[in-house]
């Protein structure tokens, strides 16, 4: 592929500098800014976040491709979150007293389905680059709508842990086959935002949880498909991104040797842990602490979907600054800002004996950490995207890893029995909060000792080329512009230094 093209495919990220001065006819005078001057301003400003130079074919082609595949991937999301909201609103709404479950049994029914939501994770991944996702994806949709239906018919906590078992094993399959679809059609400043879009569903499904649990309580008591040009076009524009689009691979041996030798497959689960444990979800703690104090039920349920709106804006927020010129696809920065917070809330929780209305406060503050996850997972593609099937190996790792910590973790931390304080838990977020601050300095620089390396690879292969292609044609006629071209490849690092 040519650099024109190349440099055609690419999003232009630059914005328009706004001349501030003010002509005059007089003498040189000092003279206010006039208000025409201050809304243009204004404007450039406002442009560096929320405009796009793309052409309109390619906005075209987004739009579709978010009716299309972002629209199913959010809708199938939510129903996934919806259904992991509702038990714990059924449990503060009357399950605990219909199962009689007196102890830990919520902390049992919530590591069976970290179990079920592990085993499901890596075969998926490996039978997305075997079988067609279009067939994989709605086969196991099916499967987990049959075992959601049946969970309603329980009538002990045995019977429990098996369905949220079969309904884990289904869920697992579809959030790493997702995102690495996700991540594998966007470039690096489409990716921020859809990711965040894709996550916020989660949230979505947290607050309509709680407003279905409260109604229930109460109340009880052919223009669009995508030709071949068009699949061709998108492929185009990943490589002019840097980035290696999907296909068909065999998974060997081999293959395994190889990811466990990169730097991505030790310290980017580790990282997803620290995503997950910063974040108090475990237990609904702002829920058990309003059944503490004597509300009502539609109050517990309620209330706390205010914490799931808190982080559906920031994600959304979060997810269009990373994108915009402003921050140019970088992560990093949206990650530590979403965490501040969120640290701040944690430590106000662990103290405890604080005034009422910083406790209610800091209870919303603890979700604004939301976001990351979203964020997180967007930068598996900017860090990998030489290598789409170490990509999608590691975005199910990762969620593995952190499923299989989180069994440990919530058993040590989230028990039942120790809310509505959680006064361990509250530390251990703010902790591993922290260190996922300084996670996400080390990743920003691992990226760019990664991009030095490309380009020192690139340079060296270029001379190589071109002192091949001098002793062939005896030191002369040589066509050196197609053999840099050659040597930089599909990579916009390489092809940016050339």
């Amino acid at each position: 592929m040519s650099t024109e093209n190349s440099n055609s495919l690419k999003p232009t990220l630059e914005t328009t500098v706004v001349d501030d001065s003010v002509p005059t006819t007089g003498p040189s005078t000092p003279t206010a800014r006039s208000w025409p001057d201050v809304e243009e301003k204004t404007r450039s400003r406002r442009s560096r976040i929320f405009r796009s130079n793309k052409p309109k074919e390619e906005k075209w082609f987004l739009f579709k491709l978010d009716i299309l595949l972002l629209t199913i991937s959010c809708l199938g999301y939510f129903s996934k979150n919806l259904d992991q909201a509702n038990i714990n609103n059924a449990y503060v709404s009357g399950m605990k007293e219909a199962l009689q479950m007196n102890g830990n049994q919520l902390t049992y029914a919530g590591n069976v389905f970290t179990a079920g939501y592990v085993l499901g994770q890596l075969p998926a991944v490996i039978l997305a680059t075997l079988i067609r996702p279009s067939i994989l994806i709605p086969t196991m949709e099916i499967l987990w709508s049959v075992f959601t239906f049946y969970s309603a018919a329980v009538k002990t906590s045995s019977q429990l842990y098996a369905m949220r078992f079969l309904i884990a094993i289904c869920e697992g399959t579809y959030f790493p086959t997702v995102d690495y679809l996700l991540g594998s059609w966007y470039t690096k400043n489409e990716r921020g935002k859809r990711m965040t879009i894709f996550y916020a569903t989660a949230s979505l499904a947290g607050m309509f949880s709680g407003y279905l649990q409260a109604g229930a309580y109460k109340g009880l008591n052919g223009q669009w498909l995508f030709i071949r040009r068009e699949v061709e076009w998108a492929r185009k524009r990943l490589l002019a991104d840097g980035m290696r689009p999907l296909g068909a691979a065999a998974w060997e041996k081999k293959n395994i040797f190889r990811i466990m030798a990169q730097w991505q497959f030790w310290v980017l689960p580790v990282g997803y842990f620290l995503v997950q444990s910063s974040y108090p979800i475990y237990q609904p703690a702002y829920a058990l602490w309003l059944k503490s104090r004597g509300h009502t039920t539609y109050q517990i349920n309620v209330w706390p979907t205010g914490q799931y709106a808190r982080s559906v804006v920031v994600q959304l927020l979060a997810g269009m600054i990373s994108d915009s010129p402003l921050l140019r696809g970088k992560r990093w920065q949206t990650i530590i800002a979403m965490q501040i917070p969120t640290i701040f809330g944690c430590i106000v929780l662990a103290v405890w004996d604080v005034p009422i209305g910083l406790k209610y406060t800091a209870y919303y503050l603890t979700y604004t950490c939301a976001g990351v996850p979203g964020i997180y997972y967007a930068y598996y593609s900017d860090l990998m995207a030489h290598d789409h099937e170490m990509r999608g190996f590691l975005i199910a790792a990762s969620n593995m890893f952190s499923y299989i910590q989180s069994i440990w973790w919530t058993l040590t931390v989230w028990r039942t029995t120790l809310g509505p304080r959680f006064h361990a838990a509250f530390i251990g977020a703010s902790c591993t909060g922290v260190g996922l601050c300084i996670l996400a300095v080390v990743l920003r620089a691992l990226e760019l000792r990664d991009q030095r390396k490309r380009v020192l690879c690139s340079r060296r292969k270029w001379k190589r080329i071109r002192s091949a292609t001098c002793l062939r044609s005896g030191g002369w006629h040589v066509d050196e512009t197609s053999h840099v071209k050659a040597a930089a490849g599909s990579s916009n690092v390489d092809a940016a230094f050339l």
